[in-house]
Parts: C-alpha cells; structure tokens; sequence
C-alpha cells in the first residue's frame, strides 16, 4: 500500500496548470497582501502613525500650488522659509516625467481598491516587490514554489512590512525595485538584449523617484559588491570578463539616463546641499549631530546600532521585549492598548528584525546546500557585511572604516537601516534550501540519513513539548540572560510593581514564541521528511511550508499594526480655537510653539497656513541651525528677527515682552509685544565674522533698527531713513514676494526670510539688484531713493534646467522602448519565436 501511495505522488498532476501557475501564483501574492490588509482595503481604516500625519500638513501648500499653477519649490510655512523640492520635503505634478506619469496611473487605479487612497498607493509597491521577488528567485531557480514562498517571506518579513504601518514609504517605493534591478543585471550579465537595457533605465528610474538615499545607497552598494565579487572570481578563475564589463557598462550608462529622468530632483537637491545641516558644518558643535567635516556626529548617526545579541530576535522575536505590541491587563485597566517593551541597546524600536524562523532555517540549509554557487556564495558575504555594518558603534570593525572614509557614507543614520539587504537576500537564501529539497526527493533515503531526520524531528517536537507543558524551563533560561533588573534600567520611570507586569509579559511573549517557533519548524522539516519519503504530494508539502510561513510571520507582524478609523485621521487637522483666533490676524506674522518648554518638531501648523519660526524637517538649513544652537529659540531678539508675533505654549508664561491674549483649555496665546514687522528700515550695518554676529543675537547686544550685520562688507553707502519711508507687502506668495518701498536716501531694508543664494532673486522696479546675507540667515537689499516696486523671486537653476533634461531624457527612453518593441513584435511572425 505504502508503494502504491508513493506512486500515485510521483504521478500526480499539479493542482494548478503549468501554464496559468506564474499567474496564480503572482494573483495569490496580491491576495494575501490585500487579506493581510483587509481593514485598510475594505474597512475604512488607515494608520495614523507621526510620519503618516506629518506628510499630510502640507496638503495645503501642495493644493495652493495647484491652484495657482505652480510648483512648489519653496516652503514659506517652516524656518523662516527654506527650499522644499530641494530639501526633498514635499514636491509637485512633474507632467514632464512621461514614464513616472504613465506608471502613476498604474498605481492609481490600484490604489482605488482601498478606502484610504494614500494606503492603496503604499500597498502597490509590495505588489511590485512580491512580483519582482518572484521573478528574479523564478529566474536564479526555475522552481515556481521555492519563489512563491521567497516572495510571500519577503513582503511580510517584519522589517519590511512594518514600514507601511510606521509612514516610512519611501523605502518600500525604493526597495520594490530591488529584484527587478537584479533580475535585469543577470539576464544582461548572460546575454545583451536592448530591451533589457531599456527597462533597466526605466526600473533604476523609478527607484530615483521616492529619493530615498539611504535606500539606493544600499542598492547601489549591493550592486558594486557583486561587480567586485564577479570581477575576483573570474580573475581567479581565468574566466571571461565580457558579462561583467557589459552589465557594469549597462548599470553606469543606465544610472547616468535614470539621473536625467529625474534631473529635476535630483539638482534641486544638490543645489541646497551645501547649505543643509547635511552638507555645510555647523559654526559650534551642532545639537542636530552633524560634524566640522559637514557629515553626521558619530554618537548621533549609530544611535539604532544593532548589537550582536539582537541576532537572538531572528529566532525569538520577543528576546529583547519585541517593541509594539497589544497588551491586556492591569497596566491598561485591563483594556487592549499597544505598548512598546522594547529594553535593548538602541533608543526604541518598533518591532524586531524578525524574518521567520522557517524562513532563516532554510535559508541556512540553502548556503550550506548551494554555497559554491556563485550568487548563493554572494549572498552570504552581503548578508555577513550588512550585519556587521549594522552593528555600528555596538562593534565597530567595519562599521568606523567605513564611516570615514567610504563616500556619503557619514551622511546616514540608523546603522541598522542596512539590514534591508539582510531582509530581502535570505529570502532567497530559503527558496535555495527548499529547492535542493524538492529536487532530492529519494524513496530509498538511507538509514543514516532517516536517523538524523528522526533525530531533528525529535528534537523540535521536544523543544515543542518542554515549552508547552514546562514552560518554567524557558522561563528559567530567559531569566538567566535577562532577569528583571535589566527591563527595569530601560523603564525607570515606572514603579516597581508596573516593572514587575512588563517583565512578566514579555517573558510570557518568549515562551511564546518558542512554543509556535517550534511548532511551524516541525510541521515545516515533518512534511519535507514524508514529501522526500514520497509519503506526501508536492501540493501538500507546499501547502504546508505556505501555511508554516504565514503563520510565523503573521503572527508576529499584526502585532505592531495598529489601524484607526479614517475619520480620526481629519481630527487631527480640525482646526482648533487658538488656530481660528491666530487667523483673525491676516498681516504678515510667524509664530513659535512651545510645548512643556521645548518646541515641538510639528508642522501641522502649515495646513492651516500659520507661518512656524520652527517646524520638523531631516535637512533643515545650517545657518537656520546655528541660529537656534548658538542664540537659542527663547531669545527675544530671535523672536524680533524672525518675525515672531504669537507665542503659542500649553504653559503659562511670564516671559518679558509677552501678552496674554488668548486662554484655551490645552493652548494659549501669547502677543510678544516686541515684535518687529516682515520687513523693515535700519538706519546703518557693520560688517562682522559669522559666529560674533551669532553671539551679538545671544546677547541681545543690538536694536535690529538701527544697525543689521553683514557677512560680507556690500561696500555701500546708506542713509538712515526718514521716518515716512516704508515697505509694504503688496503679495506674498509661495515663492515670490512683491513690495511697494519708498525710500527716502539710500537705505537698507531688512526682510525676516531666509537667505538662500541658489534662486532667490530680486528686481527693482524690473531690474536685477543684489541679495545680501544679513543678521547671519535673513535677507537684505539696498533701495535707492524713491517708490519702487520690490519684487522677489525663488528662481532655481537647477529645477529649470532638470525639468528640460527630464522631458528629453524621457522622449529619449520611452521612444527607444517602443522602437524596440514594435520591431520585436513585427519579427515575431516571420521567425515563428521571439526575438533575444
């Protein structure tokens, strides 16, 4: 019976059609993100998380643009101003990016499945991952269930999947093309093909987009490793360099076009650059972490160093506490709330690095199975130097040299944003192992070998066992490690007794996971062991490996997932009464906010077009930061310089110059009294060196009135103004600023906004006058005597002459793609088979 049974699994047929499987397989894919999702999709859910709340406070902005048919290169609602395409804050339509317009209509007409559009936009690009993951696994394996289950591990794989749920979506709109990129380097590596060449621009065009740099930083690493380990294997080897030379020759050209498609972008941000927080040095040790050098502070950027013992969170998600998750009992009266018990070395983090138990057990079955395989070989190493880089300060051998003097390296923060490359190259490394199963199937295993699967079998139904019917043992085991004292140093503003409950939870969340980490470890080897047998069909097997994978990472990646009813989401920007009473003020002003004492990094003010004197933004500008480092935003002459009328506190406060003049419940209002207008006369100006210039604001050691302090000497004459001379702002727009001044001699005019020599221009009366850089940040022009019209204009170099190269570049490349593909297309009928 037994041998018949076997026969009959030999000789079954697939329960999917060889020729619909990729279909099935890709619309399964699709599926199980959208069941995953299914309160995003279907139930009017969104995620209200800071990044997601904060992306929306320049709707209005964005729409006012629009409006007025503009795009918004300039941000008047923050820091006195600052470049916001070039500060990659927020942007416009860029109609000109042809292809990037064409695959937006794409993405829109998915995202129209979900009740919250912005969701379904986000939701889109694990799609292209999932695909990409499939094709490019399908490709290196030719096994379509192996690259099933890579894909379905990589999309839930926690790290990746948390990002939708965090608002951090531009590294989902990066990586997605990851594969793909990968994928087009093999197939160009074994054969030239134009088309492919093409789509290669296209694909490293795409990831450009989001403009995550940190993000393609990794990609582009990750490629430059392979190059490097293809070109020392084939010179060991004596082996051809044509493949190399080619697909290197094909990535610079195709990244070279992919810049010009986004040549907009791209200039617009090395134009602002050299004067943002991460480009320019900061005048004294900055408090943002940036270095003399212009890169980041050490302390700073390994602030998320992933230590060596986090490894531990691969196999036990919980071992250093998880981070969100729901939690029920006396510390939440016994009600679901999410809580972060997170106690490990990095400031917090939402969840552990988590990528399935199975999945990472496969994963090292297939490098040991594959790994002199070239790519197999390739992987490991990346996987091993990401993981070091990733452990930053925590164990710096290769995480330092690399932070001085690899390039832009000193740039990034967050050393463990690294282990994406991890996330999504064991993945692969599992669909390896699986197939080397698939491929061994053997009725007659050896004895020796049965023996060591009973053993393993019996060692993970052990485990299974031990933790469900003695779980003191694991108790015990994770005490030794980690007993009590060690959460309580992470949570020392909570009693003994709360500390003694949240230990107690997360111990219990160990115990857990050790429990179904070696339940689905067990169904996973104990159906590999009867499919190898012939005891079980491949359809079961990967039933079961399937089901295995969802479970494990299911469980675990709902755990931070914390949804809420969209119309929650339009409470955070219903206006509120200190918001309506600021508005009955329609002259020009800036406010500054002050929560508990500090100023809160928020721009929700922008959405209701209340002007910030602070705001939150990664690269805000230097002079803008030295400002705040060295005279501090509590100094009334700050306050005076800026253009700061309201103080807005949930505190009272006594401060001189300040008026009370509104009492809400949670905000008040005060009038500073001192307060100067957006532009002003000043009867003369001294030339000074830029810190002595910042420590005169400290002190408060001058009347902004009568004298302004110049960086650089304009060699001009002035004369104080005659009381009748005046500036008043005839139109303030988003980029552009029109005056009517009448000045009685020579006089200089301070104006409150940032000074940004990369395309603020000025004209009197029509013609060109110089900009100069005064008070340190803010700007100043010489009017002659007389009543001119002041205008002023953000006109950037680098947007204007990007836009034009992206229109070509664009014309260029879509054209060759369909030159390309109607003469495939037209060859077809006459060779009876496809063109290569």
């Amino acid at each position: 019976m037994a041998k018949e049974r076997r026969e009959r699994t030999v000789n079954e047929k697939p329960l999917i059609p060889e020729r619909y499987q990729h279909a099935a397989a890709i619309a399964l894919l699709v599926v199980s993100l959208i069941a995953f999702f299914h309160e995003i999709i279907f139930s009017g859910k969104t995620f209200l998380a800071e990044d997601n709340i904060a992306s929306h406070s320049f709707d209005t902005l964005i729409d006012d643009a629009k409006q007025q048919g503009i795009f918004p290169l300039w941000n008047p609602y923050i820091f006195c101003g600052m470049p916001s395409y070039g500060s990659l804050t927020l942007g416009g339509e860029r109609g000109f990016d042809l292809s990037s317009e064409l695959f937006a209509l794409v993405i829109r007409a998915f995202s129209s499945i979900a009740t919250d559009a912005t969701v379904g936009r986000v939701l889109f690009y694990y799609v292209v991952l999932a695909v990409g993951m499939y094709l490019f696994t399908w490709h290196k394996l030719r096994q379509k269930i192996p690259a099933f289950v890579a894909a379905l591990a990589t999309v839930f794989s926690m790290y990746i999947v948390i990002w939708i749920m965090a608002g951090h979506n531009t590294k989902i709109a990066v990586m997605a093309f990851f594969p793909f990129i990968f994928y087009l380097v093999e197939r160009l590596r074994e054969k030239w093909n134009t088309m492919f060449a093409l789509l290669m621009v296209i694909a490293l065009h795409f990831m450009f987009v989001p403009a995550h740099i940190q993000m393609i930083f990794y990609t582009f690493l990750a490629l430059g490793i392979y190059g490097l380990f293809l070109a020392l294997r084939a010179l060991r080897n004596k082996e051809s360099w044509n493949g190399i030379a080619r697909v290197a020759a094909v990535v610079v050209v195709a990244s070279g076009i992919a810049f010009l498609m986004d040549a907009d972008k791209y200039l617009s941000v090395l134009e602002y650059n050299p004067y943002s927080i991460r480009g320019m040095a900061p005048i004294v040790q900055s408090s943002e972490g940036t270095t003399k050098e212009g890169g980041l502070d050490y302390e700073y950027a390994t602030n998320w160093s992933f230590a060596p013992g986090e490894m531990m969170t691969f196999f036990v998600p919980s071992w250093y506490g998880f981070g969100v998750h729901p939690y029920q009992g006396p510390l939440s009266n016994n009600q679901v709330m999410k809580v972060n018990t997170y106690f490990g070395p990095q400031p917090f983090t939402h969840a552990p690095q988590y990528m399935g138990v199975v999945v990472l057990v496969l994963a090292l079955v297939g490098f040991v199975r594959n790994r002199k395989e070239p790519f197999v070989l390739y992987m490991g190493i990346v996987i091993v130097f990401s993981m070091l880089v990733a452990f930053g300060r925590e164990f710096p051998l290769v995480y330092d040299p690399m932070f001085k003097y690899f390039p832009m390296f000193n740039k990034f923060r967050v050393p463990s944003m690294i282990l994406v490359l991890v996330q999504i190259f064991v993945p692969i490394l599992a669909a390896y192992g699986l197939a080397s199963f698939i491929g061994g199937r053997d009725a007659s295993m050896p004895p020796a070998a049965v023996k060591r699967w009973k053993y393993t079998l019996g060692g993970l139904a052990g485990i299974f066992g031990v933790a469900l019917m003695l779980p003191s043992i694991i108790r015990g085991i994770y005490g030794a490690f980690f007993p009590q004292e060690v959460i309580g140093r992470k949570f020392t503003n909570l009693p003994a007794p709360y500390v003694a409950e949240l230990y107690t939870f997360v111990v219990n969340a160990v115990v857990t996971d050790v429990i179904i980490g070696a339940l689905v470890l067990l169904a996973t080897f104990g159906a590999l062991f009867l499919y190898l047998r012939r005891s079980i069909s491949l359809t079961m097997l990967s039933a079961v490996i399937v089901l295995a994978v969802v479970a494990d990472l299911w469980r675990v990646a709902y755990k931070p997932m914390e949804t809420s009813d969209a119309r929650e989401f339009q409470q955070y920007f219903t206006m509120p009464e200190y918001v309506r009473f600021l508005q009955q003020d329609t002259t020009k002003y800036r406010v500054l906010e002050f929560i508990n004492g500090q100023p809160p990094y928020n721009n929700t003010l922008a959405y209701w077009r209340i002007e910030n004197a602070f705001g939150y933004q990664g690269a805000k500008m230097r002079w803008y930061q030295d400002v705040v480092d060295v005279a501090g935003l509590r100094n009334p002459l700050v306050w005076q310089l800026m253009n700061v009328r309201y103080i807005i506190t949930n505190q009272p406060d006594t401060a001189e110059y300040l008026s009370l003049v509104y009492n809400g419940p949670d905000r008040k209002v005060y009038h500073n009294t001192s307060a100067l207008p957006r532009a002003f006369f000043v009867n003369r100006y001294e030339v000074a060196q830029g810190l002595d210039i910042l420590e005169k604001i400290r002190a408060r050691a001058f009347d902004p009135r009568d004298v302004a302090y110049f960086v650089d000497d304009p060699k001009a004459s002035i004369d104080p103004p005659h009381p009748a001379a005046n500036a008043v702002i005839t139109h303030y727009g988003i980029q552009d600023v029109e005056l009517r001044v009448t000045a009685s001699g020579n006089n200089l005019l301070f104006l409150s906004e940032a000074y940004y020599p990369e395309g603020w221009n000025a004209y009197l009366n029509g013609s060109p006058i110089p900009i100069h850089r005064v008070n340190y940040m803010f700007r100043g022009v010489i009017v002659p005597e007389g009543v001119h019209t002041l205008e002023m204009r953000f006109e950037p170099r680098g947007f204007y002459l990007g836009k034009n190269l992206s229109l070509a570049a664009n014309i260029l490349v879509l054209g060759a793609i369909g030159f390309f593909a109607v003469r495939h297309f037209r060859k077809r009928p006459d060779s009876g088979q496809p063109s290569s």
